[in-house]
């Protein structure tokens, strides 16, 4: 899963803040990872290729997926396949099994580009400098490279939106607490389950408390409309107050019908009064 600067969490805070879409401070940390990746995949290819005499695809075999000093989730980027696709597949993702897996892929890449390379009307190459050091890789090699860098596009991608909920929400909610002037013995962002004795029972994403120090159970959810997820959550976890980028009139609707205050952000330009009434609405006590 890739992770986010704290520059790039508190634009996205701000933005909710005034209820501006927070997508594009995504976008921007997924785009500078991948150009990270790319950038360092694309010099040990060069040095790789400069360093190898080895014939066929070999080299980026011994290099990219069999090489002991490089993770299984590289070797599966580098032969085009996840490792959470692998997990999914075998139900493990031990070293073992991501480098079978990881071969496996590979050869069957290779033997669809035999079949391309039949076609003599198809050519590509791929000139890589670097350190005074110039390499030309085949139709081949190339789409190997090609191959592996939209692997690992697709992972980061996968992986941000996974991971801007994670780390947004319990800072969210402080800030938005923080501004109403919450009392600090009022808030909650430790990591718990709604009920330690329920092994299935998931986290909750944050926890007030009123005046007579009942626990408040807060859910933020910061997806798009319509997401059946979000009003489902109320019956899964007691959820007393529910905050999200997005809302459907199904989903406002059922809140209302089950009393429970809600706060869409996206477009609302009313998000701090709207926190201050939920606040009211349940004794939890605020400047």
């Amino acid at each position: 899963m890739m992770t986010f600067q704290k520059q790039a969490i508190d634009n996205t805070i701000e933005k909710l803040l005034k209820g501006e879409d927070y997508r594009n401070e995504v976008i921007n940390a997924i785009n500078a990872n991948f150009f990270d990746f790319t950038i360092s995949f694309l010099k040990k290819i060069a040095l790789a290729k400069t360093n190898n005499e080895e014939l066929s695809l070999n080299w980026y075999r011994n290099n990219f997926i069999n090489n002991k000093e490089i993770t299984p989730n590289e070797s599966a980027i580098f032969a085009g396949i996840n490792k959470k696709t692998i997990t999914n597949i075998y139900g493990t993702a031990t070293r073992n099994v991501v480098l079978e897996a990881a071969n496996a892929n590979f050869d069957y890449l290779a033997s669809m580009i035999d079949e391309l390379k039949q076609d003599d009307k198809i050519e590509l190459s791929m000139g890589l400098s670097y350190c005074d050091n110039h390499i030309e890789l085949n139709l081949a090699e190339s789409l190997l490279v090609i191959n592996a860098l939209a692997t690992e596009k697709a992972a980061i991608r996968g992986g941000a939106w996974s991971a801007i909920g994670k780390k947004v929400e319990k800072p969210l909610v402080t800030k938005l607490c923080t501004i109403c002037g919450v009392p600090k013995e009022n808030m909650d962002e430790s990591i718990f389950k709604q009920n330690l004795e329920l092994d299935y029972d998931r986290e909750i994403d944050y926890k007030l408390y009123d005046i007579n120090k009942n626990p408040i159970r807060v859910e933020v959810k910061l997806m798009g409309r319509g997401n059946p997820e979000s009003a489902d959550v109320i019956y899964a976890r007691d959820t007393k107050l529910f905050i999200a980028d997005t809302l459907s009139d199904q989903n406002k609707r059922q809140f209302d019908s089950n009393n429970i205050p809600y706060i869409e952000m996206k477009n609302n330009k009313n998000i701090i009064s709207d926190f201050q009434k939920a606040l009211d609405k349940l004794n939890i006590p605020h400047e």
